[in-house]
């Protein structure tokens, strides 16, 4: 099935070239935004929050994204009654609704991943539970539902639940990809597929919008590549090249095609000099350990960041302390086998020069990467948004 006909879009809607972005969306859209807040002229790229709102008081067939010019942020919302048909629009603001008796419900999702042209996965949470409610186990097993959205027409596409159950969370970083006939730069996408590994690496489990339906795909390769230890995903998974890639930001990424019958993996070690030993393992049954390392995952990824930028796939970190060396590299070309230094200077240099000297035993956060936009360039953030940003090349 058609991915043009599957949300909508003309062939006015996309245009001939697409350019990818660090992290996130890109693709230089001709279309103009059709939502509320839209204007003939919008942002030339836009910071995406990584929560997607629910509005319960619209009665609109599409989602809502509010682009703000950079380094504001913008945001994408959608009505409550396209995740849960039962749900009907109210006056009430409240996240929490009372469906009857003393059943409540709340709803949340998140932008989870991005295409190289512009398409959002959005995923959406429904917990409901016995009320009155003072607490909510967000460890629980709520129903999930996943959508592929074109932000810029606000059209969602809804996917079919995983094994036919809403409640299957065994994926958590699933990557979206799309594919024209043509090739990349060719005209809109014909198609997409949402993919995420499963069991321990061994298999893929997939949806391809040709094939209409969730699919388990062994790997090409018994095994794949030797990787030199097992990954943790800690970073969103990156569209690039054709392939979607998996990051742990201790040891490097992996990549498939998967539109592949076979899917076969590769594996790009991070920069010499980056590569950390491997994080300890905590016992799941000492909460407070298990925090700490999930801590201590979070403080990584506000120093490192995989994503794509000026076509290339890139690699940036900035070191906790000391001259806070910011280093970019991007991946070589070719097979893509390692990775080339290509700019490196001190934020402590720059951060003095800008009338902002570092102080010292002070309460100033270290300087952290949010964003890679186009062309390449860095943010300072607070700890409080820690991975919650996406950033989106729109068009004029």
């Amino acid at each position: 099935m058609s991915l043009r006909r599957l949300l909508g879009l003309s062939t006015a809607a996309v245009s001939s070239r697409y350019l990818s972005t660090a992290g996130a969306v890109s693709g230089r859209l001709r279309r103009s935004l059709s939502t509320g807040a839209a204007s003939s002229h919008p942002p030339p790229w836009v910071i995406i929050d990584h929560s997607a709102e629910v509005d319960r008081s619209s009665s609109a067939q599409t989602a809502c994204f509010r682009p703000v010019g950079p380094p504001g942020v913008s945001s994408i919302s959608a009505p409550a009654h396209l995740i849960d048909p039962t749900a009907r629009p109210t006056t009430d603001s409240s996240k929490v609704q009372y469906l009857g008796g003393n059943v409540v419900q709340v709803l949340f999702g998140h932008v989870g991943a991005a295409s190289g042209d512009g398409h959002l996965l959005l995923s959406y949470h429904d917990l409901r539970a016995e009320g009155p409610c003072t607490t909510w186990d967000l460890t629980g097993n709520p129903e999930i539902q996943r959508f592929v959205c074109n932000p810029l027409t606000g059209q969602m596409l809804r996917l079919p639940d995983i094994g036919g159950c809403r409640k299957i969370l065994v994926v958590h970083h699933m990557g979206l990809l799309t594919q024209a006939d043509g090739g990349p730069g060719c005209g809109p996408p014909d198609r997409f597929a949402v993919a995420d590994f499963v069991f321990n690496g061994t298999a893929l489990e997939r949806f391809l919008s040709d094939e209409g339906k969730w699919k388990t795909v062994m790997m090409g390769s018994p095994g794949g590549p030797l990787l030199p230890r097992e990954m943790e995903m800690n970073q969103e998974t990156v569209a690039f090249a054709g392939r979607l890639w998996w990051v742990d930001l201790t040891l490097g990424a992996v990549s498939v095609d998967p539109f592949a019958d076979r899917p076969e993996i590769r594996f790009v070690e991070l920069p010499s000099g980056s590569v950390l030993p491997a994080p300890a393992c905590a016992d799941e049954r000492d909460l407070s350990k298990v925090e700490e390392r999930a801590l201590s995952m979070l403080e990584l990824a506000k120093r490192r960041r995989i994503g794509v930028s000026e076509g290339k796939l890139r690699y940036a970190e900035v070191t906790p302390d000391g001259p806070f060396l910011l280093s970019s590299y991007a991946l070589d070309d070719g097979e893509g086998s390692g990775w080339k230094l290509e700019h490196q200077v001190s934020l402590r240099k720059v951060l003095a020069d800008g009338g902002y000297p570092w102080q010292e035993n002070s309460a100033q956060s270290s300087p952290q990467i949010a964003v890679l936009s186009m062309p390449v360039s860095f943010t300072s953030r607070s700890a409080s948004t820690s991975s919650s940003w996406w950033t989106c090349t729109m068009g004029r």
